[in-house]
């Protein structure tokens, strides 16, 4: 059983590492975590308290605290306790701004607070699946010579179902040169009206517009810059570029839906989260949208880009993703080197 001094030094431990994270002085820094992590107003109440609930010499005294409970982290089985931490790390950010002369970004905060728990890929904001995570492909043109040249699959997220659409693409290099070519090829070699769309009234030509759209609302700078090149995701070892939306409710497959364990943070600022599925990734866009804004011109301009791209699919749900009332723009779509860079630390 871990001891009440390996408790107190893993808390003061702590206190170090989120000073040297954000470069504040140490007194700073502890006022700062036992503040916003363990709702003490001192290291040495935090202390004082921490021995009055280990006093019981119970390690589940530990396990159902409030807050002491996140001390347990990477020393037990600690899933429902990482699960709770999500839910109430926007609560400790709140808590650390309240106190703080200085400002940074309240995702550079969350992602200091999960780093210096033992959460490193919480800090990245990284989603790994897992091995019981499942996309079923589907091809979306089932009447194509090349039936895979384009498939799809649902998934949820948050309660919501999602539909990711995959279109393949077999060059190397990525231009835009490269992906209208081979839609066109693709149309040429389809002979006939008949479109062969598995969401009745969809069409090739309306697909290729979608997604010619959403590549300039996120890859303008395709071919400028490698960092901002989206990677391709393979299926059944065959390249395609993927991006998702919120689907509309009555199009949801038959098949099988996994449900994607992704926490969106109340928070403003663009929340990218890394989505690991089979050793690839994608990008799951967040963005709050407040009520009070909702309305206002700036808004209004960042939603209708998303609207007039990767949300105008023809499948694609109007509605926003909304979360314990809250509502949020959101989709996926591939993942870039730039994607490393930002506000997680």
């Amino acid at each position: 059983m871990i001891s009440l001094n390996q408790l107190q030094n893993k808390l003061n431990n702590q206190t170090k590492n989120f000073a040297l994270l954000l470069e504040f002085p140490q007194q700073y820094a502890e006022r700062l975590w036992s503040i916003g992590v363990y709702d003490c107003a001192t290291i040495p109440q935090a202390h004082e308290r921490l021995r009055d609930v280990f006093d019981s010499n119970d390690l589940n005294s530990i396990l159902t605290h409030d807050s002491f409970k996140y001390l347990i982290i990477n020393e037990y089985d600690d899933q429902e306790i990482i699960e709770s931490l999500h839910k109430e790390i926007t609560a400790m950010a709140s808590r650390i701004e309240s106190q703080m002369f200085v400002d940074i970004e309240t995702l550079e905060l969350v992602s200091a607070i999960y780093k210096v728990l033992g959460l490193s890929e919480d800090a990245k904001f990284i989603i790994n699946t897992g091995a019981n995570f499942r996309l079923e492909w589907r091809p979306y043109f089932d009447a194509y010579d090349d039936p895979l040249a384009v498939q799809y699959a649902d998934l949820k997220v948050h309660g919501c179902y999602y539909r990711l659409i995959a279109t393949k693409f077999p060059f190397e290099k990525i231009s835009f040169d490269n992906i209208k070519s081979y839609l066109y090829k693709i149309k040429w070699e389809h002979d006939g009206e008949f479109e062969g769309c598995i969401s009745n009234g969809n069409s090739f030509s309306k697909h290729e517009d979608w997604l010619m759209m959403t590549l300039e609302l996120f890859n303008s700078g395709i071919g400028n810059d490698a960092r901002l090149n989206p990677t391709t995701f393979e299926i059944e070892r065959v390249r395609y570029l993927v991006y998702g939306f919120p689907l509309v409710p009555s199009l949801v497959s038959d098949w099988h839906k996994p449900d994607l364990n992704l926490q969106v943070k109340n928070l403003d600022g663009d929340q990218k989260f890394i989505v690991r599925i089979d050793q690839q990734s994608l990008i799951f866009y967040a963005r709050r949208v407040e009520a009070s804004l909702f309305n206002t011109i700036d808004c209004e301009k960042h939603i209708s880009l998303y609207r007039a791209s990767v949300l105008a699919h023809f499948d694609a749900d109007d509605e926003l993703l909304k979360v314990n009332g809250v509502k949020y723009l959101t989709c996926f779509r591939p993942y870039s080197l730039e994607d490393t860079r930002g506000v997680q630390i």
